[in-house]
């Protein structure tokens, strides 16, 4: 039984509900001096034992959502922060940075565009306390020789969970996944070539949407392997489509996303390029949903998609 080492506690602060207090710049870069107040509300919960971090902000004067995803390196000690607006659904560039030594202050980087225009845009978290935090948000377009201030949130915790938004609901496509799992898993060893075996091993599995329901996250217990894994799916209410990304606790990495939506009957289909051992192939996972059973696949490509060999095999049945 592996005994799971916690690496970071850096946003364990955040957990909880909050009122949050915001003031945002009319317009950003361009010389103004105006400030829109307005209040809004936030959720926050961390998972992988502290090395990831999600919140989601309620913006009830606007009627939409966003979401922070925090993902900690546990090779380079940093964090990588991206933003989803429920207007977009797509994740905005990371920033990335780490807390002071003394954990007071947080500030990260990363590069970004605004209104067709390379700049560069800071997180920065002070101010930290059992109760409340504030957050601001700065843009630079001098390669970080002078910042500009243009969105700050101060956070006061609430004791009960925020109402949700009035708006209509996009997507209950992986709402059957919410709850608590467990799964048998059957994986291919090497996953191409031959000869090959096959070996089998158990997992738990713990599922929550986000966003009513356009954004699907599952953290799951592998251990018998030595790590725990995460999957971060995004609906795109244009296309109607998906895009689900691998998180595995020893990488702290947003993995590349497989593409793809449910059928008719049921079934998801997802597809989409990535690398193995060096080599580029193609990966599709297969969801086929239930209400107290349902199943996964994945198989690999490594020949444009002419043949696929299946490698890893999930059976979930439901625990709650």
């Amino acid at each position: 039984m592996t005994t799971w080492t916690k690496l970071t506690g850096d946003f364990d602060f955040f957990q909880g509900y909050y009122d949050v207090h915001h003031r945002e710049l009319k317009e950003r870069l361009a010389g103004c001096d105006e400030w829109i107040e307005y209040d809004g509300t936030t959720t926050a919960h961390t998972y992988f034992d502290g090395q990831i971090s999600i919140d989601e902000t309620r913006f009830p004067t606007k009627g939409v959502y966003g979401l922070s995803l925090r993902l900690f390196d546990p090779e380079t000690r940093q964090w990588s922060i991206w933003w989803i607006s429920s207007k977009t659904m797509t994740l905005f560039p990371p920033v990335h940075g780490a807390w002071t030594e003394d954990g007071s202050r947080c500030r990260l980087v990363g590069e970004d565009t605004h209104e067709g225009r390379p700049i560069l845009c800071s997180f920065e978290w002070s101010d930290i306390t059992e109760n409340s935090a504030h957050w601001e948000q700065a843009y630079s377009e001098d390669g970080g020789e002078t910042w500009e201030t243009n969105w700050t949130m101060d956070f006061t915790r609430r004791d009960t969970p925020p109402p949700a938004l009035d708006v209509p609901k996009v997507t209950d496509d992986f709402d059957f996944l919410v709850g608590r799992w467990s799964f048998h898993n059957r994986r291919r060893r090497p996953v191409f070539g031959e000869p090959h075996e096959w070996y089998e091993h158990d997992a738990t599995l713990q599922a929550t949407t986000y966003l009513d329901g356009a954004i699907s996250f599952d953290e799951g217990w592998f251990p018998s392997e030595g790590f725990r894994g995460a999957t971060f799916r995004i609906y795109d209410p244009e296309t109607k489509t998906w895009s689900i990304h691998w998180i595995n606790s020893k990488r702290g990495k947003l993995e590349s996303p497989v593409v793809g939506s449910f059928g008719p009957d049921g079934t998801g289909v997802f597809e989409g390029p990535d690398e193995w051992e060096g080599q580029p192939i193609d990966v599709r996972f297969h969801w086929t949903t239930g209400t107290d059973k349902a199943a996964w696949e994945q198989t690999f490509s490594n020949d444009n998609g002419r043949t696929w060999t299946t490698n890893w095999l999930m059976e979930h049945s439901r625990i709650e």
